[in-house]
């Protein structure tokens, strides 16, 4: 039976660190709080801290610049939704204005009228509007141009 290992030393704290590392990208702050699930003292973490940083396995301002372009390109988050998913990852306040300068606003407006064609699907009655200001909202985009990216699609069905 596979028996785990006791996080008892530096050696071992890093060991487990290099290993989530592994797999993908992690903010400090999740790379804390997952070696101190896993039982690892607070100064072996700090110290194993120190040791990614120093060989860059660790860098919060390009995982955030990373991780804004994936949730901008590949889920289709607005510019709100990504702000507060970096802020719940524990990236600093300058890292995520960095990466938000970053992203291309062009996208985010190609993905917001993308979205909202495909989730009115045609179907333009004030229930179905509402759904999908709703759905939009959630997704982090300003409710203006959610506002103008429907009335402009009503508009061109209607014609």
């Amino acid at each position: 039976m596979y028996k785990k290992k006791a996080l008892d030393t530096y050696d071992t704290v890093k060991e487990k660190a290099l290993r989530l590392l592994e797999f993908r990208s992690h903010s400090e702050r999740e790379l804390t709080q997952k070696l101190k699930r896993a039982g690892a003292s607070q100064e072996n973490i700090e110290q194993t801290l120190i040791f990614c940083r120093e060989y860059g396995f660790v860098d919060d301002a390009a995982y955030a610049k990373r991780k804004a372009a994936d949730l901008l390109n590949l889920k289709k988050y607005g510019r709100r939704r990504i702000y507060s998913e970096l802020k719940a990852l524990g990236i600093d306040e300058d890292d995520i204005s960095a990466a938000m300068d970053e992203l291309d606003p062009d996208a985010e407006q190609r993905n917001l009228e993308a979205l909202a064609e495909k989730k009115l699907g045609g179907d333009t009655t004030r229930k179905n509007i509402d759904k999908t200001i709703r759905f939009l909202v959630y997704r982090g985009y300003d409710i203006y141009d959610i506002k103008d990216i429907i009335s402009g699609l009503e508009v061109s069905d209607d014609i």
